[in-house]
């Protein structure tokens, strides 16, 4: 039985890389260039369709911030609840085989 997949194995050294310079640090990064990207996407759109961009400019900023920070924060706790539960498994199956060894030598 394997103990990670190479899928899981991804995972941890992606967020292990996120997470090293710490939550703020990543909120910053995501939230300044997601909402920078959004706004721009969003502002082209409303071009597009003919909308007047200078009434609803604030209203792209501020929607693209908030929805932008929510999709960042979120995605943080999923991905650290994610790591957790991993880490956690594989200690937990590490103690275990561990325990099955100690008992195997005792019968030995």
């Amino acid at each position: 039985m394997p103990m990670l997949t190479a899928t899981e194995k991804r995972f941890i050294k992606y967020w292990e890389e996120q997470r090293k310079d710490g939550r703020l640090k990543y909120y910053l990064l995501y939230i300044l260039t997601g909402t920078f990207v959004a706004i721009i996407v969003i502002s082209f759109l409303t071009l597009m369709f003919g909308l007047d961009l200078e009434n609803t400019l604030w209203y792209i900023i501020i929607g693209s911030f908030v929805v932008v920070t929510a999709a960042t924060i979120f995605s943080w706790l999923k991905n650290e609840k994610k790591f957790k539960a991993i880490i956690q498994r594989e200690i937990r199956k590490g103690m275990e085989k561990d325990d099955q060894n100690e008992n195997g030598n005792e019968h030995a």
